[in-house]
């Protein structure tokens, strides 16, 4: 199948593009992390991840939705599309596109590894396979979450019971989801910033728990877990007397304290590791992976080695910025 990277992964062979990021007449948008989501003439995107969008930009005018379950199909004239579970956050599906040239899956972004708030990853079998490999370097291999959940706690803990409050920064979407439900059975008190607030609420529409918190308004933290996306750490505002660490799978480099300033790091991820992209790979039965978005030519070597045909189709480190 013929796959182009521009704008999103393009498939000109029936005229659909996978999250592009200018407007285009037909597009499926995988997840609703900014960097992921935007609103085209036709959009084809899960229910939770069009609600989600709409939290954060209203639907332009001549924009037509079409929302799916996971499982579902939506036909064109030249395809069909069927979205299947991400395990990214809320409502991220990866996209099986079906044509008379064969079946691609598209991942988007991923993880195979158990959440707290959204669904599980899911697989099909296809004959290409579009990667994202955010964290596709051999060095990646995240500890236990059950391990890091309680590494997250302990930090919490410690810091209220000297009086200090413990700051997670974390992005508004999807990160800070899974640390309030990891707090949710802790007794610890929570507050957040609104924006991880507008997000919140819509993770409780879909009927995800995520027990209670208040909204932060500058100075109702004492005694409290504050959960914070790092802009607006770093845009100036400050809390006396305070402790904090971030939430990010590139807490795994030795640089992650230093380079966001922090006093401590925490690997949780909600992208696949590298061993979990080869797995991934291998459920699949592609003959044929593309890979996007991160460490794209060292995993694609890493397949060529196994004997994989497998193409890097764009080159850098997508790091883990403020969503």
């Amino acid at each position: 199948m013929d796959v182009r990277l521009g704008n999103g992964i393009h498939l000109p062979g029936c005229d659909l593009r996978l999250d592009p990021r200018r407007k285009v007449p037909l597009a499926v948008v995988s997840h609703a992390h900014s960097d992921h989501a935007g609103w085209h003439t036709v959009t084809i995107a899960s229910f939770a991840t069009i609600d989600l969008m709409k939290a954060r930009k209203p639907v332009p005018s001549g924009c037509t939705l079409i929302e799916l379950d996971y499982g579902e199909t939506y036909c064109t004239d030249r395809a069909r599309i069927t979205l299947l579970p991400a395990g990214h956050i809320l409502g991220s599906a990866q996209v099986l596109v079906e044509t008379e040239e064969g079946r691609l899956l598209y991942t988007g972004d991923f993880k195979r590894r158990e959440s707290l708030t959204c669904e599980e990853a899911a697989s099909a079998k296809a004959g290409t396979l579009v990667m994202e490999c955010t964290f596709g370097h051999l060095r990646y291999a995240f500890p236990p979450v059950e391990r890091v959940r309680e590494e997250i706690l302990n930090f919490c803990r410690q810091s209220l019971s000297e009086g200090v409050t413990p700051i997670l920064l974390a992005y508004s979407l999807g990160k800070s989801q899974e640390l309030l439900a990891i707090l949710a059975g802790s007794a610890m008190e929570v507050a957040v910033h609104r924006s991880v607030g507008v997000m919140s609420a819509v993770y409780g529409k879909h009927g995800v728990d995520l027990g209670k918190y208040t909204l932060w308004d500058g100075k109702n933290h004492t005694g409290k877990v504050l959960i914070i996306p790092p802009n607006t750490r770093l845009s100036g505002q400050k809390v006396e007397k305070s402790r904090s660490a971030v939430i990010s799978g590139w807490a795994m480099d030795s640089s992650a304290i230093y380079r966001n300033r922090c006093d401590a790091a925490f690997p949780l991820s909600d992208h696949a590791d590298h061993g979990e992209l080869i797995e991934h790979v291998e459920e699949t039965g592609a003959k044929k992976v593309f890979t996007v978005h991160g460490f794209t030519e060292e995993f694609a070597g890493d397949l060529r080695a196994l004997g994989i045909d497998a193409l890097a189709l764009g080159g850098g480190n997508q790091l883990e910025l403020f969503r």
